[in-house]
């Protein structure tokens, strides 16, 4: 789906700013965390809500990861955020699975303050950099993308998940505006539209959620 020509779910210069803020509120709910919550049951799965802050402080690092390779030459497998979730989504339970215990070693690994520092240190040094690496064509676990547009994956991983830690740990406080407007831009992107309109006005329709988990 489009907007002026381009895809809702590539990136758009103002991502970097909402990427920016949202970081920096799960900074500062870390921060704020009590000390006894960060063994509680999250509400997500078996993760607690250590986990699940680990989660979302690896894809800091990940994202980090990824501005960092040797860039490829050509185009990308996987044209913006949408594609790369499309992409994984016939991994299902499996797929849900690996990440859910990529998550749990993050955390066994690291202190909390460690996980907290990611959204400080290195968050701060990729939003830096940014530019000079945003157009960058880079492997991905789901297939080569832009920097830019696996950003934008990052804007969505930290909206739904800091709804979750909000559920979690009221004090946590919500994803800004844009980033949940982002956040629909994408998920809009990988529902057909036709069905998304039957469905959202109480027609039969072949829209199957979750589309994203």
């Amino acid at each position: 789906m489009t907007v002026d020509g381009l895809f809702r779910s590539r990136y758009r210069v103002t991502d970097r700013d909402v990427l920016a803020e949202l970081w920096s509120r799960w900074y500062d709910a870390g921060r704020r965390m009590p000390v006894n919550m960060w063994a509680a049951h999250s509400g997500l799965g078996n993760w607690t809500v250590r986990e699940l802050y680990a989660h979302v402080s690896r894809g800091v690092s990940t994202l980090a990861d990824l501005a960092a390779q040797s860039p490829s030459t050509d185009e990308p497998d996987l044209p913006d955020a949408a594609a790369y979730f499309a992409t994984l989504r016939p991994l299902g339970a499996e797929g849900a699975a690996q990440v859910a215990e990529a998550a749990t070693a993050w955390a066994a690994e690291r202190t909390n303050e460690v996980l907290v520092e990611a959204f400080h240190g290195v968050a701060g040094t990729i939003l830096a950099t940014f530019p000079t690496v945003e157009r960058n064509v880079v492997r991905s676990i789901a297939g080569t993308i832009r920097v830019a547009d696996f950003a934008v994956t990052r804007i969505l991983e930290a909206t739904v998940h800091l709804l979750d830690l909000g559920a979690a740990v009221p004090q946590a406080g919500m994803p800004p505006p844009d980033a949940l407007h982002r956040t629909v831009d994408v998920l809009a992107d990988l529902i057909p539209p036709a069905d998304f309109v039957l469905a959202a006005t109480g027609r039969p329709s072949r829209l199957v959620l979750p589309v994203v988990t």
